[in-house]
């Protein structure tokens, strides 16, 4: 069986030309002093980086006041949370909004607390 090169029809090339590309230059900034989902962001990284670039995970322990080693209260709670949603999923009452509503609520004790 023969396989050929095949071009996109017009309407492949005019749906994939609508898809938003993002700016080339377009930066994020996270802001873990303020922002608990960027300080479980940052913890994260810094965890995960530590067996390849310990300097590194040293640095953002030490810049973001992050536990060495050990993740952050606020990180273990969204961890907690979010295993708790997942379960909460697989039952037959899983209510979204219900959950989106807590996890809003947690989101602002967290930055309240500044963990």
């Amino acid at each position: 069986m023969k396989h050929h090169h095949t071009r996109h029809s017009a309407a492949e090339r005019h749906a994939l030309s609508t898809l938003p590309r993002p700016a080339a230059s377009q930066h994020v900034v996270l802001d873990p002093a303020r922002d608990p989902f960027a300080r479980v962001a940052v913890e994260a990284y810094a965890e995960a980086c530590a067996s390849e670039q310990p300097w590194l995970a040293e640095a953002l322990q030490r810049q973001y006041q992050l536990a060495g080693g050990t993740p952050s209260s606020a990180a273990a709670l969204w961890r907690t949370f979010h295993e708790a949603q997942r379960q909460a999923r697989d039952g037959e009452s899983y209510d979204e909004a219900a959950w989106t509503h807590v996890a809003l609520h947690l989101c602002g004790v967290l930055g309240a607390m500044n963990l």
